[in-house]
């Protein structure tokens, strides 16, 4: 009877781990997608491009890129650590950085950021007054099924809310934990 309670418990946290591995695999093919999009975007309006959420940084980030290329830095890259592995990345809480663009001025690509924001209702009005248009705003998000949107304990933070956003969803809503 015991040895059917460990192998009961070593399949559920199997199931666990390669649940984490897909919804890791597939945030960075999104990460990779959307990021395409926005550089894109960017070109095709001759505007800047602000990507906020290190590329090189967080764990997922770390661990994926050695096999598939998440995305890069941007015209300006944000974040709390500053960026370091791109050339121009500045050292910003994101909405402290919004607040010093000018409307309807950049392109806008956030990556896992907004989950973890405690004040994310003026960042995403700041978001919207800066890209002047939806079209201008490429997030990707730790969806819902992922273990890492409740657990993720890196810098002590932890996910608040579960973010829809475009390109996916025509506005960027919130649920919180």
């Amino acid at each position: 009877m015991i040895n059917q309670i460990i192998i009961f418990i070593v399949f559920i946290i199997l199931v666990i781990l390669i649940n984490e591995i897909i919804q890791g695999v597939l945030r960075q093919l999104d990460r990779q997608k959307i990021f395409k999009l926005a550089q894109s975007r960017a070109k095709q309006l001759n505007k800047p491009l602000l990507v906020y959420g290190d590329p090189y940084y967080g764990f997922g980030s770390r661990f994926y890129n050695n096999f598939i290329s998440g995305y890069g830095c941007g015209d300006e890259t944000i974040d709390l650590t500053g960026c370091p592995k791109c050339p121009n990345g500045i050292k910003s809480d994101i909405l402290v950085h919004l607040k010093t663009k000018k409307s309807n001025d950049n392109v806008i690509f956030i990556s896992c950021v907004l989950e973890y924001l405690d004040d994310i209702d003026n960042v995403i009005k700041e978001i919207k007054r800066v890209a002047g248009s939806l079209d201008n705003v490429f997030i990707v998000t730790v969806g819902d099924m992922s273990l890492a949107a409740y657990l993720y304990k890196e810098d002590n933070y932890k996910a608040k809310q579960i973010v829809n956003a475009p390109p996916y969803f025509n506005d960027i809503t919130y649920k919180k934990f």
